[in-house]
């Protein structure tokens, strides 16, 4: 990632500056996302392969912890600085911005960081805390991390996407390949990842550092305490929303650690949850933000009735998707984690199925159930995360003891599922929708019969993953894609229409 590119941008609300559309955002964030994901996909099978169930525990153990920390230290200044960008005033709201929202924050931050260093030395000499050295290296890792999210934060309140979408891939590819050499040549341990992320973060950090600056004025004299806190109380409630979010998804990891008492039923756990997660990202992430947009643009400009209609639309598309995607789980979805994975990680196969499943369900139930945010109603948002994660934590301590690793996976299914019903539950009346029924009919009708035909034929006898699920594709293409755009009418000139339009875009 070239720095010096970037530096020659002006400061937003300069006249030099270009505004992009909606789309333009939308087409970057995508094929950023895109990018990202693939750099997954690399680097999932081969470190599956370098490193045992229990390393790999300890990776995704300690990145719990990671996620976490970072959430809290952080204190909300991130969305703070989307939500009180100056779009106006010049450059004294400027100053006034860059050294209350960016530069105290991080501060604060700081010094809760140091805070942590003398905490977890006191664990560490107290408990003798297992791997304490990747522990001291993820907290090293923090502020590096903090601070990057504070400029990412920033080039996404001047509405620079192209600046975004470079930070987060070229990150993500650098981690990817400094994690593959060290763990390969040097150190083929969760250690030896941790070290190669520090070294990419603190090189991302400074080249950030420096960029900032120089978009940024960050001076001490411009520092406004009443302003400070003005800001702490928008980004506080977000914070704790951020943090039961990532219980939510992570809180398992650190208890399948503590209650059953080894990182290989973290391993077991985190490989098939991380692929199930690079899956939902892939599918939901683009989703999100593309209805995001149209829908506020909807609900802003047309009122609660365009957006409802444009609801039921992609629910109507959106269910032939999550059908399929959900036959493929069933049907091949161990295939895909045992190619990516190797077939000596087949005990987190159904810990990928079901996840995968629930994180798909969650993609289509979550359109139907958005709109607090359309009405402002943050802090409802906030309580159902809250209930959510509880419920999840609740149904850990239950399931764990009495299922193991898959306790966990349970537990993870059940709250996801429990927050869409809430949603749903707690939606106003005018943005609720479901999916069209006959829609809902056809395609678990088609469904059913594509894993009918592959459980009674086997799918030819194949044992190959790659030919296995080569053969599913070619059923679900012919026992369901076709079929569906045979019956469903709306699906058909859905598709037309947007061929046609894209066509004249080509042209």
């Amino acid at each position: 990632m070239r720095m010096s590119s970037i530096t020659a941008q002006p400061v937003f609300g300069s006249p030099d500056i270009k505004r992009v559309s909606v789309a333009t955002h939308y087409l970057r964030y995508a094929l950023g996302n895109v990018l990202v994901m693939a750099a997954g996909f690399v680097s999932f099978p081969i470190m599956t392969r370098l490193l045992d169930t229990g390393q790999y525990g300890m990776f995704g153990y300690f990145d719990a912890w990671l996620l976490i920390l970072a959430g809290l230290f952080k204190l909300g200044a991130q969305h703070t600085i989307l939500r009180f960008y100056p779009h106006a005033g010049g450059v004294t709201a400027l100053a006034r911005f860059g050294a209350n929202f960016v530069l105290l924050p991080f501060v604060a931050s700081v010094l809760l960081w140091m805070l942590a260093l003398a905490a977890y030395a006191v664990i560490v000499m107290r408990t003798g805390a297992e791997e304490s050295r990747i522990g001291w290296v993820m907290l090293l890792l923090l502020l590096p991390t903090i601070w990057i999210s504070f400029a990412g934060a920033f080039a996404f309140a001047e509405e620079r996407s192209d600046i975004s979408v470079r930070i987060s891939v070229a990150q993500r590819w650098l981690d990817t390949f400094s994690i593959l050499l060290i763990v390969y040549f040097i150190e083929r341990s969760a250690f030896g990842a941790y070290l190669a992320r520090l070294l990419v973060a603190v090189f991302f950090a400074l080249g950030l550092a420096y960029w900032l600056r120089s978009q940024l004025p960050m001076q001490w004299r411009d520092a406004d305490r009443t302003r400070y806190a003005e800001g702490l109380r928008y980004g506080l409630p977000l914070v704790a929303n951020e943090i039961a979010t990532n219980l939510l998804s992570f809180a398992d990891r650190l208890m399948l650690r503590q209650m059953l008492g080894n990182f290989a039923a973290v391993g077991i756990y985190t490989i098939g949850f991380g692929l199930a997660l690079n899956i939902n990202n892939l599918f939901n992430f683009a989703l999100y933000n593309a209805y995001t947009q149209v829908s506020i643009r909807e609900y802003e400009t047309r009122g609660a009735e365009a957006v409802l209609r444009t609801k039921r639309v992609v629910l109507h598309m959106l269910v032939y998707v999550t059908v399929a995607m959900v036959v493929g789980l069933l049907s091949v979805g161990p295939d895909v984690l045992l190619l990516m994975a190797g077939d000596d990680k087949s005990a987190s196969a159904m810990v990928f199925v079901i996840v995968g499943i629930t994180y798909t369900l969650d993609g289509l139930f979550g359109i139907c159930g958005a709109g607090l945010l359309l009405m402002k109603r943050s802090n409802t948002v906030l309580l159902l995360t809250l209930a959510a994660a509880g419920l999840n934590v609740l149904l850990n301590l239950i399931w764990i003891p009495a299922f193991g690793v898959m306790g966990s996976v349970y537990a993870s299914a059940a709250s996801i599922a429990a927050l869409n019903v809430l949603r749903y539950l707690t939606c106003p009346p005018a943005f609720r929708a479901l999916p069209d029924l006959r829609a809902v009919a056809t395609a678990v009708g088609l469904g059913t019969g594509c894993i009918a035909i592959a459980e009674a034929s086997e799918l030819g006898g194949l044992h190959s993953h790659f030919a296995r699920l080569a053969a599913m594709a070619l059923v679900m293409l012919l026992g369901y894609v076709l079929p569906a755009f045979a019956i469903d009418r709306r699906l058909r000139e859905a598709a037309t229409t947007y061929l046609r339009r894209h066509g004249r875009v080509a042209r």
